[in-house]
């Protein structure tokens, strides 16, 4: 096969190839996070930042999308590095590859960035085992010179599903997660009224819900996290992810209310046949009912309902996601240089890392180790 490469690196070019590109996205089976419009919303919320360029590489089979590698460099500490695009932001990240094609695109794509260039280091994490460019990743990291495993690892657990329906899941919760459902339910109650949970799928006119989901998260972050960036540049990103992920048709908004008022809502993604929850948020007003758990049971009964694969988690190692699931998906990284600038950079990064682990290993050991050591 021989594919003729491009390089996209603004927003109205990679706007024109939207039609290619949702071809290419729904014949690989791709994630929501590959989609054209969560990267379009990304784009839009990073709009003006000059820190961040897009770099998307992709191979063409005449006027056919061949497959493509969403990347983008990010500025940091005067140093140029290539994440994927939307990786912040994103849960599992991705190639897309036609599933004729795969094995000969791959190369294709990272030769057509390391060509085109505009990086110092490389940084591509949250990578399934799965994922239609880890086969390729792996064995450019054995060899070593242009990538390396990364020491970041990630855990994402989910629901898989067992049970003929919503009703079958929750009998299997043990006892004590049972009455805490029943008993959180009754403390809403007693707070502030009738208790209702509701899918809402039609997201055409979202945005007053939206608002008010980003607003309890808002509190949630500037009581318990204050530092997220979230609070600060990376919130209006996050919003305009959300708005395009909302008009994609993928994405459900689930919401427990408690005498007309939001407890707690949950902006997931249903396609596939499976369930991806993303974004969360709950009123510190009802927390003593844990209307978060509540809600997560609640879209659990109603994706098995409907037969649904799996409810996942994705990333985070929030205490409920141990408690409720039944599997997990373990992410891995890759990182490497381009440059001498880059080179010199990882040396000094493993140099800071191998001189911390000494220091730990020295605090560690009794003192009447290290006088006998001595």
């Amino acid at each position: 096969m021989s594919f003729t490469t491009e390089v996209v690196t603004n927003a109205g070019r990679f706007a024109a190839i939207q039609p290619a590109w949702q071809q290419l996205w729904e014949s690989s089976g791709s994630h929501i996070f590959q989609s054209h419009a969560w990267i379009a919303g990304w784009l839009g919320g990073v709009r003006g930042r000059r820190e961040i360029k897009l770099q998307i590489a992709l191979a063409w089979d005449g006027d056919r999308l061949g497959g493509a590698m969403p990347c983008a460099v990010h500025r940091r500490s005067g140093l140029r590095v290539l994440t994927w695009a939307a990786q912040l932001f994103s849960d599992y990240c991705d190639c897309l590859l036609d599933p004729a094609h795969a094995t000969a695109a791959m190369p294709v794509l990272w030769s057509a960035l390391h060509r085109f260039g505009g990086f110092d280091l490389v940084s591509l994490q949250q990578i399934r085992p799965d994922a239609k460019c880890r086969e390729f990743l792996d064995r450019i990291a054995r060899d070593g010179r242009q990538l390396q495993p990364g020491d970041r690892e990630e855990r994402c657990m989910r629901i898989e599903n067992q049970w003929p329906n919503g009703e079958a899941f929750f009998r299997s919760l043990n006892k004590k997660g049972r009455n805490n459902h029943t008993r959180g339910k009754r403390i809403l109650t007693e707070l502030g009224g009738e208790v209702e949970f509701r899918c809402i799928e039609q997201l055409d006119n979202s945005d007053a819900l939206i608002d008010e989901i980003m607003r309890l998260k808002e509190l949630w972050l500037r009581a318990n996290d204050p530092t997220s960036p979230l609070l600060d540049a990376d919130g209006p990103v996050l919003r305009s992810v959300l708005d395009h992920a909302c008009q994609s048709g993928l994405a459900k908004l689930f919401v427990l209310e408690c005498g007309g008022r939001i407890a707690a809502a949950s902006v997931n993604f249903v396609y596939s046949g499976r369930m991806e929850a993303y974004f969360t948020a709950y009123d510190p007003m009802f927390d003593r009912a844990s209307p978060g758990t509540i809600l997560i049971v609640e879209y659990a009964r109603w994706s098995f309902d409907r037969g649904l694969c799996h409810v996942d988690f994705l990333r985070g190692a929030e205490a409920f996601k141990f408690r409720m699931a039944n599997a997990e998906t373990l992410l891995s990284s890759f990182t490497g240089a381009r440059t001498l600038m880059g080179k010199v950079a990882v040396s000094g990064h493993r140099w800071l890392a191998r001189r911390r682990q000494r220091q730990d290993t020295v605090s560690d050991t009794p003192p009447e180790e290290l006088e006998t050591a001595g």
